[in-house]
């Protein structure tokens, strides 16, 4: 098929479109990508696409393009208010998000087993955040946690070392550290290197993010309690590896730097419950709407 992509795949740090393209290249498709941060009209075709898959495409109209037109909407509703009256013009929707419109498809991804996946390098690390500061609520919820490292963007404009090195050390041994952004690549190789792995997803009551599929993929993964959660882990997975508050966070974390078998043996458990949740598999699923 001649498909277009519309997603920030040029504008945006590692764009989540870059996976997409892939998937969709792997599938055997023709696929041309309209940044639509860049270019304010998407690129002329000789013939119009077969279909269009829209990657989010805040502020787009979709009734400029033909059918079909699908999009994948990652963000909950209530972040854009009036976006459902906009999505409601594509012929699907599909979305991570619970709870789930019934309007909508609930279709969570995020990893690429090319990319995604254990190095066999060494686990120094007994802790390990990455992500994005964007709230005082997460702010909050990750110093209470206290990780060895946290990585991302905006954490040192609001911790700086000083204060860092003041939380009680609870878990793990050694200096604790603050790192910029990690994506791709960089996101894979400090991921490698912990013991543990978090994930706190910046609405407690809206899931699923990609980065859960990430992690998990290149390491033991605990994470915040959030909707989707237990459907993709399993009920047996999901009651030992999920925390509410920060205290279970660090309880379960001590308890799987001591038990490391139980440790490996969940993570084997974790990535074998992701294993449908791919790129391509995704893609797959979002194609078959049109047979």
């Amino acid at each position: 098929m001649n498909i277009l992509l519309v997603t920030p795949l040029y504008s945006q740090h590692w764009d989540s479109g870059w996976f997409w393209l892939r998937a969709l290249n792997q599938l055997g498709h023709a696929v041309s990508v309209w940044d639509y941060r860049l270019d304010r009209k998407p690129p002329q075709f000789f013939r119009l696409p077969d279909v269009t898959l829209v990657l989010k495409g805040e502020g787009i109209d979709p009734k400029i393009f033909p059918s079909p037109k699908l999009c994948y909407w990652p963000d909950a509703l209530e972040r854009t208010p009036g976006v459902e009256e906009v999505l409601m013009h594509y012929d699907k929707v599909f979305t991570p998000v619970r709870p789930t419109p019934d309007w909508m498809e609930w279709l969570p991804t995020g990893w690429d087993p090319a990319i995604h996946r254990d190095l066999g390098t060494e686990r120094a690390t007994h802790s390990v955040y990455i992500g994005t500061f964007n709230s005082k609520q997460k702010l909050d919820k990750i110093t209470s946690i206290g990780p060895q490292v946290i990585a991302g963007n905006g954490w040192e404009q609001v911790l700086d070392r000083r204060h860092w090195r003041t939380v009680p050390e609870r878990v793990g041994h050694g200096s604790r550290l603050l790192l910029g952004p990690h994506y791709l690549h960089d996101f894979v190789r400090l991921a490698n290197q912990a013991k543990v792995l978090i994930d706190v997803h910046q609405n407690p009551k809206v899931g699923l993010n990609r980065k859960l599929f990430e992690m998990i993929a290149c390491g033991f993964t605990i994470v915040d309690d959030v909707p989707g959660v237990r459907e993709v882990l399993g009920d047996d997975v999901y009651s030992r590896v999920c925390f509410r508050s920060p205290l279970e966070a660090r309880n379960l974390i001590e308890f799987y730097l001591e038990h490391i078998e139980e440790r490996e043996k969940l993570w084997q458990l974790q990535k074998q419950s992701i294993q449908k949740y791919t790129y391509l598999e995704t893609a797959k699923k979002v194609l078959s709407y049109l047979k």
